[in-house]
C-alpha cells in the first residue's frame, strides 16, 4: 500500500516522536508513506471568521503539489497524522470542490502552480491503521495486559462531522482498534471534549480546568495510560498533570508510541518510555511467542 504524505510543521519541529513512531508502524504493516517533495504550512487554522481565501493559499498550493506527486506515485491517498493538518486540508478540498469560483480566484494568485483537479483525497492516519488492523494484529509481540489505557482524541479530527472520521459526540474507532489488539481500553466520557487548544497562550486557565477533566476522569476510572494523536493535545494535558496537587500516575503518549512498542519498534522510542512500558504492562509470555511465530 502507498500513500503520499503531509507532514505538517507542527510533527516536523515539536512532534518528532509522533512522526517517527507513525511511520515506523506504517512501514512495518507494509504501508510506504511518501513524503512530499514540497509542501507548505497549512495554516493551522481554517479561517471561519473571515472570507479571506489567501489563508488558504499554503494548504491549496500542498494539495496541488500532492496531485503531481500522486501521477508519479500512481496513487491519490495523502496522508496526515496532525489532526489540525488533516482538519484543514480536507475543509479546503472540499470547499474547492463544492466552490470552484474560490478555486479561480485563488489561482490568479499562483503564476507557477498547474490547476488542481480535485483528485487527491486527504486521509489521517487513523483511517489507514483501521483498514490495516489484520496486518497489525499479525505482527504483535507484546501484548498490554490488565494495564487500563483511555483514548482522547481532541477536536478537530472529528469536527466538523462532515470531514471527522468518526462520530463527534461518541467517537469509537480507536477504543475498537486497541480492543482488537487486546488492550484493555479504559472509557472517557470527556474523549472528544476540547481541551482547551491554543488558549495555552492567552487564558492558560481555561486549558488547565478542561484537561484536568480529561486527566482526572480517565485516572479515576483506571486508566494508567492516555493515548493521543494530536501534539498540542498532548502538550496541553502534559502541562496540566504538572499543576495538580497531588501525583497522579498517568502517562500522556502517542498512540503511535502503544503500537510501535506492541510491534517491538523499539529503535524509533526513547529509552525512558521503554522502560515505562516494560514497567507497567505485565506480558505474558506465551502469548508473545505465540504471536512471533505467526508473525
Amino acid at each position: 500500500m502507498k500513500l503520499l504524505y503531509y507532514p505538517g510543521c507542527t510533527v516536523k519541529r515539536n512532534a518528532i516522536e509522533y512522526e517517527k513512531s507513525s511511520l515506523a508502524v506504517l512501514e512495518k504493516i507494509g504501508v510506504n508513506a511518501l513524503e512530499l517533495d514540497k509542501w507548505y504550512c497549512c495554516g493551522a487554522l481554517y479561517s471561519l471568521a473571515i472570507d479571506d481565501l489567501m489563508k488558504h493559499l499554503g494548504a491549496v498550493r500542498t494539495l496541488i503539489y500532492a496531485q503531481k506527486k500522486s501521477r508519479e506515485e500512481n496513487t491519490r491517498d495523502l496522508l496526515t497524522i496532525c489532526p489540525m493538518c488533516f482538519n484543514v486540508l480536507k475543509r479546503v478540498n472540499k470547499m474547492l470542490r463544492e466552490e470552484p469560483e474560490k478555486l479561480e480566484t485563488i489561482s490568479s494568485f499562483m503564476d507557477e502552480e498547474e490547476p488542481y483537479k480535485f483528485n487527491i483525497n486527504v486521509v489521517h492516519i487513523i483511517e489507514v491503521l483501521n483498514k490495516k488492523i489484520d496486518e497489525l494484529k499479525k505482527n504483535i509481540i507484546r501484548n498490554t495486559g490488565d494495564t487500563g489505557v483511555s483514548v482522547y482524541y481532541g477536536c478537530t479530527v472529528l469536527r466538523p462531522k462532515e470531514i471527522g472520521i468518526d462520530n463527534p459526540e461518541d467517537p469509537s474507532i480507536i477504543e475498537n482498534l486497541l480492543r482488537k489488539l487486546g488492550v484493555k481500553v479504559v472509557d472517557n466520557p470527556y474523549k472528544s471534549m476540547c481541551c482547551g487548544a491554543y488558549h495555552i497562550l492567552d487564558k492558560p486557565e481555561l486549558v488547565y480546568n478542561n484537561s484536568k477533566t480529561i486527566v482526572e476522569e480517565a485516572y479515576k476510572r483506571g486508566a494508567k495510560v492516555i493515548v493521543t494523536i494530536c501534539p498540542l493535545c498532548l502538550y496541553n494535558l502534559r502541562k496540566t498533570i504538572e499543576t495538580f496537587d497531588k501525583k497522579v500516575d498517568v502517562k500522556i503518549i502517542y498512540l503511535t508510541e502503544l503500537l510501535a512498542y506492541m510491534l517491538g519498534l523499539d529503535h524509533v522510542l526513547d529509552k525512558e518510555l521503554i522502560d515505562f512500558f516494560n514497567t507497567v504492562f505485565i506480558h505474558d509470555t506465551k502469548i508473545n511467542n505465540s504471536m512471533r511465530r505467526e508473525a
